[in-house]
């Protein structure tokens, strides 16, 4: 790989289109994370990906990508989801520059994507443990996003997941469907302590849990990338408004925050225990060790490492960052680990 080659990672998910352009020596030289709802339209990514490009990314790099966007309900099944992303992309960058992330498979070339779609579909997670394992040799990772989980244990440098499909690590708790900012409130909680009694909530989605860490102060700006769920503002009366609607009330606006702040830091609570209980499920009874932890929502995978005795490590950690990539380097882990990927492929 010639010193003046870059590498860019891209991780294509459902809602967010996330980039790292790493050197020739592994330095994370630039991350972006921009907004990308799929099923509005391919459009929206195309959008993207030349907004990114147009920033900061050279245009003789070489490119990996990992996805999750396959799944967005504009396709009908993932195997179009993959060939349609494949084929977007390539139309806007070289397909000879172009490698494919299949899981255990490693990268392949674009022009042999379409023999391991089964592979590549929503392997973003592999490429993100692979790097903790040759890193840290045996631990867990866990990659808290907007929408998901990834808990994963790695073992003498190499991955351990006893599931590889999404239907897999589902079934083993691997993967678990709760984020830090598109998850409905509902999907988290179905009572919650409520003016000293348990108070039944509404099962609509009249709140999401980015309204829950605005008011904890837990939400950091950048990470606060998708619509509401009325499509309204982002203040935390906003967010108080939509909590007040799933117990059933309308929020008075000269009233204090203090009660909305109490419920919403039960909801983060019972979210923390949901992970928790998925993380005891993946590690079945072994304790201690490394938890290597990634996303936007990685301050709850640092206050289970204390829960449950680990030694918590932050994803941005294990790289030599420039200044201006550190703060969004482990939200977008699976962007910078397929980068990393594909430049020591390169340099084999």
């Amino acid at each position: 790989m010639p010193e003046h080659d870059y590498i860019i990672g891209w991780d294509i998910g459902g809602a967010h289109l996330k980039a790292a352009r790493l050197g020739a020596d592994g330095e994370v030289l630039a991350v972006a994370q921009l907004a990308a709802p799929l099923w509005r339209g391919l459009d929206q990514l195309d959008e993207a990906i030349k907004r990114v490009a147009a920033e900061f990314f050279p245009v003789d790099a070489r490119h990996a990508i990992t996805m999750t966007g396959e799944m967005a309900d504009i396709f009908p099944d993932r195997h179009s989801g993959v060939t349609s992303l494949l084929r977007r992309f390539a139309a806007l960058v070289p397909e000879e520059r172009i490698a494919v992330y299949a899981g255990k498979a490693g990268l392949v070339s674009h022009r042999r994507a379409e023999d391991y779609i089964t592979q590549i579909a929503s392997a973003n997670w592999h490429a993100t443990a692979a790097c903790a394992a040759m890193n840290y040799g045996s631990g867990i990772l866990m990659d808290i996003g907007s929408t998901t989980t990834d808990i994963i244990p790695f073992l003498n440098g190499a991955v351990c997941a006893r599931g590889w499909t999404d239907f897999e690590r589902l079934r083993r708790c691997e993967l678990v469907y709760t984020g830090l900012v598109r998850t409905p409130v509902m999907a988290v909680v179905q009572q919650v302590p409520f003016r000293d009694v348990r108070q039944n909530i509404a099962a609509e989605n009249f709140a999401t849990m980015a309204d829950v860490y605005r008011l904890t102060g837990e939400l950091l700006e950048h990470h606060d990338l998708m619509e509401t769920a009325d499509s309204s503002g982002k203040s935390r009366r906003d967010s108080a408004r939509r909590l007040a609607r799933m117990v059933g009330l309308d929020l008075d606006e000269e009233a204090p925050l203090e009660e909305w702040v109490q419920l919403a830091a039960a909801i983060a609570e019972r979210q923390l225990e949901c992970i928790h209980e998925a993380m005891a499920e993946v590690m079945d009874g072994k304790a201690g060790g490394v938890l290597v932890g990634a996303g936007c929502g990685r301050f709850l995978a640092r206050k289970l490492a204390r829960r449950a005795d680990y030694t918590y490590i932050d994803f941005v950690d294990q790289w030599r960052v420039a200044a201006a990539a550190r703060l969004k380097c482990a939200d977008c882990a699976a962007a910078v680990s397929v980068a990393e990927l594909a430049r020591i492929s390169l340099q084999a």
